[in-house]
């Protein structure tokens, strides 16, 4: 990838030590790594075949699925990260995916119409700890972060071929007409795509913009969605059954909301709990709406009193590692 910029949390200042006497104390010491290969998981197959029925749609384009960057929140701190559904959806990585992953489906060669893809995973992989990154990069290195999966751990979990993002370049720089993207996802790797399908553009025609290709095959992940499969469905019903804990855990907790001055936050606070002990996190931003909030529809301010004897609405959902969430309404 191109030479990576300083990190924002050091960009206006010069606080990392540079020496290698330093380097060599703050790599040493720490206990060694073992790194079996994990099993496949569940997801890999269906994955699998979501990737066949979305390559049946385009032979012989290339497609880039992004999952995204991490979005920043405030100086050195990002908002929680989550993967773009469709690059989640067709690699069966959730809520542990590496920001800035890059899914291709490159087709194969040959003359046969349907001949398919090859499906290759580029992230950024694990870094020594021997490297700068290690302890000088805050967002991203292992010091400051923890530590990422290597190539051969995702390749065998997921059952995709893997590259370190570097690799990535070669593929965005001969982005051309046959190239499809999934353009919402990254911003930076839409720039490049685009820059790169400019020069091989015939400004004589104007025929088949990329961009309608490229709106075409957000379209087709988007319905590829719609029809759940047997794994989704499995997944589902869990995100359902965790949420139902969540309420009830709400009512457990009756007495302790209704005495507070902000009970509406505590009913917040109490699912949030379960959401992130059973899953990754809510699935939107909670509705705890009591007395004259009850309604106000989207009421997420959460700020008010639960009053014994007023109506509150509650509206909430779990969502589990795999990204499928559930959506309860209770009053």
């Amino acid at each position: 990838m191109a030479e990576q910029k300083t990190p924002r949390a050091t960009a206006n200042r010069s606080t990392t030590p540079v020496s290698e006497r330093f380097k060599e104390y703050i790599s040493s010491g720490w206990a060694e790594r073992t790194t079996p290969l994990p099993a496949p998981r569940p997801v890999a197959p269906f994955a699998a075949a979501r990737r066949e029925r979305i390559s049946a749609l385009h032979p012989g384009a290339r497609l880039i699925i992004p999952a995204g960057p991490a979005k920043q929140r405030s100086n050195d701190t990002d908002y929680a990260y989550r993967a773009h559904s469709a690059f989640a959806h067709l690699t069966g990585w959730g809520s542990d995916s590496v920001p800035g992953s890059v899914l291709v489906l490159e087709p194969r060669s040959g003359d046969a119409p349907d001949r398919g893809h090859v499906a290759t995973l580029y992230f950024r992989e694990a870094a020594g700890r021997d490297s700068d990154e290690f302890y000088a990069n805050p967002e991203i290195g292992e010091f400051w972060t923890g530590p990422r999966p290597t190539l051969a751990h995702v390749a065998a979990e997921l059952g995709l071929a893997t590259r370190g993002l570097g690799e990535l370049d070669d593929v965005l720089a001969t982005a051309d007409r046959t190239t499809l993207l999934v353009r919402d996802a990254d911003p930076g790797i839409t720039a490049r795509v685009d820059g790169a399908r400019l020069l091989t553009i015939d400004p004589a025609d104007l025929t088949g913009a990329p961009e309608e290709g490229d709106a075409a095959l957000a379209r087709e992940l988007s319905e590829l969605r719609l029809v759940k499969d047997a794994y989704e469905i499995d997944q589902m019903r869990l995100a359902i059954a965790a949420t139902r804990q969540g309420f009830d855990d709400v009512v457990a907790d009756r007495d302790e909301i209704v005495a507070h001055a902000r009970g509406e936050r505590l009913v917040e606070g109490t699912f949030n709990r379960r959401a992130r002990a059973e899953g990754n996190a809510v699935g939107y931003d909670t509705i705890a709406a009591s007395g004259p909030h009850a309604c106000i529809l989207h009421w997420t301010r959460n700020d008010g009193p639960v009053v014994p004897g007023n109506l509150i609405l509650i509206d909430a959902g779990i969502e589990l590692d795999s990204y499928y969430t559930a959506d309860i309404t209770r009053t």
